[in-house]
């Protein structure tokens, strides 16, 4: 009972963070009720989870935004707890974490695209430092490299070939694999030939399943020139 009384509060603020940001994105009115009721579903394991929230100078900490500082990007957690990013990365991870069965799989996508759209929008309008953000990608969680993925597509200058051929060849999870796919074809001409025949390689490198959206993305990539 002590729990849920910490917790509610906390509770309400994440679901409000996360309902501000479902319903200002593009997604439809449809999918931000069916994500909706999966987060009322998890409410217990998010309450768990707030054991990580904390009240600072500034009002509610979300965990994640501390987490971030402590893998040396403190400029980076000053940005993302003043926005919803925060909150709606940790509601993916308690959905990807508590909710694995492929019933949810639609819910889990959905936020997923969401939290990505929404860390490019953040980073076309906030200035990140690339260093941090790298540090970033090969320190965090697969939850926080799915979201610092989403802020290089924001920001193409925060990207470097040598992030997006891990997440290639080595990634956490298959939405960071897809996700870096992605990148790597669309900054494709920003890139050194030194640099595009590394993520050549990462991609040759990989076993993809037929027939998916990784696939064509990998299609695409070994179909470019490394040369300019």
């Amino acid at each position: 009972m002590r729990r849920w009384i910490l917790g509610v509060p906390g509770l309400l603020t994440l679901g409000a963070g996360v309902w501000k940001a479902l319903s200002s994105s593009s997604g439809t009115a449809g999918g931000v009720l069916v994500v909706a009721g999966v987060l009322l579903l998890v409410a217990p394991f998010m309450i768990d989870r707030l054991e990580r929230v904390a009240v600072g100078s500034a009002g509610l900490e979300l965990g994640l935004s501390r987490d971030i500082a402590e893998q040396g990007a403190p400029k980076a957690a000053v940005i993302i707890d003043r926005s919803e990013l925060a909150q709606l990365t940790e509601a993916y991870g308690v959905l990807r974490d508590v909710l694995p069965d492929p019933d949810y799989t639609n819910a889990r996508t959905y936020v997923q695209d969401v939290l990505v759209r929404r860390a490019a929008t953040i980073a076309e309008r906030e200035k990140f430092d690339a260093a941090e953000i790298r540090a970033l990608f090969a320190n965090g969680t697969p939850v926080m490299r799915v979201m610092v993925l989403g802020l290089m597509g924001g920001d193409p200058s925060l990207a470097d070939a040598a992030s997006l051929a891990e997440g290639i060849a080595r990634p956490a999870t298959r939405t960071e694999q897809y996700e870096a796919l992605r990148l790597a074809e669309r900054l494709w001409e920003r890139f050194s030939e030194h640099e595009r025949a590394m993520l050549r390689a990462a991609t040759q490198g990989v076993r993809i399943a037929k027939n998916s959206r990784r696939a064509t993305m990998a299609e695409k990539i070994l179909a470019k020139p490394t040369s300019s």
